[in-house]
């Protein structure tokens, strides 16, 4: 991806190194949506309702949660190879484990085994594209492991259906043990140790967590993080209304939904894509924001498509493809941007980053259900007040970069 400097000892990104960086780090969305599909045979198996099995959802997310603080800390002292070969057999463990449940608690403890598997495979990952580029390198290798990721979404469930039907729910979670095996064996013979010992860090967990706060005094950091949180929030309202509005607003059959979470599942993945060309031609500022003025397109579509009572399938298909593939343009940039003083530890950083994120979809998952009984409306309303918040912060991380600009020569 990005060529050394003379005479310089750091590796260089290779493309096979990122393909199965992305390729073990769609375990995340594969380890919440793969199952989707049978959580009615699996509350049989158990002898509970649908609705409880769902709570795994809930323990991945803690997982997760847990896994990124913990495991970005880890990767800037013990290196990136280590954390990401250990948190890929945890993910074979936990799935072959959840594979064999037979009860309901035991099942949520899998979850939560596999949560902290998944997110940790991805920050360590994103560590190692940290280390071996800068600038606009960095900016495309981003984008291009956000597109490899975004297959997770897109496949999943169709995946989960399909061995549903062959294997059973079971067979589900051995599929996803030998998933996670095959992307743990390649990490090892293809993604090299990208943190050399002498820039490896041996902080205690109090001051990993001084780090933490202190990341928060370097306005670059601050402006594109709160940035990035915006992005996952109002991804996480779209997945918590676009279900709801095309089935109960508009009263179309389940397989519309599903067929706008694929399209709108592809359109993040062409976004990545996309934005790893644009960053060819212009800086991973001017990528933010075209983000930020996609986004308004599509609340500003909403909003009159609400007003004037022309919402329908064509309109809410617009609308939802149209923020999706905004948000997928700036995932590589911002996170390369809000690293652009921290990549020292970077890990730490990224767990900073991942924890934050946890959180704001968890937050914003409790106010879409709540905040109005039109998930349209709720669209609108919590989705329009997270693009305005975008706006000030893609300004602010602008200014921050001017008075504070990155001196670092790319590799």
């Amino acid at each position: 991806m990005s060529k050394p400097a003379s005479g310089a000892s750091t590796p260089r990104l290779r493309g096979v190194t990122l393909f199965w960086l992305g390729f073990i780090g769609i375990l995340g969305p594969m380890a919440i949506d793969i199952y989707l599909p049978a959580l009615p045979s699996m509350a049989d198996a158990f002898g509970t309702s649908p609705a409880t099995v769902q709570l795994g959802l809930a323990c991945t997310t803690i997982g997760m949660a847990i896994g990124t603080f913990i495991v970005g800390a880890l990767s800037d002292r013990f290196g990136r190879r280590r954390p990401l070969l250990l948190t890929g057999l945890l993910m074979v463990l936990g799935a072959s484990l959840a594979s064999a449940s037979f009860h309901v608690v035991w099942f949520f403890v899998c979850c939560l085994l596999m949560g902290m598997a998944a997110s940790s495979v991805q920050v360590a990952g994103r560590g190692v594209i940290a280390d071996l580029t800068r600038g606009s390198d960095s900016t495309r290798a981003f984008s291009f492991f956000s597109s490899i990721v975004m297959v997770g979404p897109i496949f999943g469930p169709v995946g989960g259906v399909l061995l549903l039907s062959i294997a059973g729910w079971r067979g589900i979670f051995v599929a996803l043990a030998a998933f996670a095996l095959v992307g743990t064996i390649a990490v090892w013979a293809f993604v090299p140790e990208s943190l050399a010992r002498d820039k490896r860090h041996t902080l205690g967990l109090g001051s990993t967590l001084k780090n933490m706060w202190a990341m928060w005094r370097n306005k670059v950091f601050t402006w594109y993080a709160v940035f990035n949180f915006t992005s996952y929030a109002l991804m996480f309202v779209y997945l918590g209304t676009c279900s709801l509005t095309i089935q109960v607003e508009l009263a179309a059959p389940a397989w519309v939904a599903a067929l706008a979470f694929a399209v709108n599942g592809a359109g993040i993945v062409l976004a990545g894509i996309f934005a790893a060309w644009l960053a060819k031609h212009i800086s991973s500022v001017a990528i933010v924001f075209w983000s930020v003025l996609g986004q308004v397109i599509g609340i500003l579509f909403l909003g009159f498509t609400v007003a004037t009572n022309s919402l329908n399938i064509i309109s809410i298909f617009a609308i939802y493809l149209i923020i999706c593939f905004s948000l997928g343009i700036s995932f590589g940039a911002v996170t390369s941007l809000a690293l652009t003083h921290v990549r020292k530890t970077s890990g730490t950083a990224l767990g900073l980053l991942g924890l934050v994120q946890f959180i704001i979809a968890a937050a914003t998952s409790v106010f879409v259900g709540t905040i109005n009984p039109s998930p349209a409306m709720s669209m609108l309303i919590i989705g329009g007040t997270i693009v305005a918040v975008a706006i000030v912060t893609s300004f602010g991380g602008m200014r921050a970069l001017r008075r504070d600009p990155d001196l670092e020569p790319a590799h």
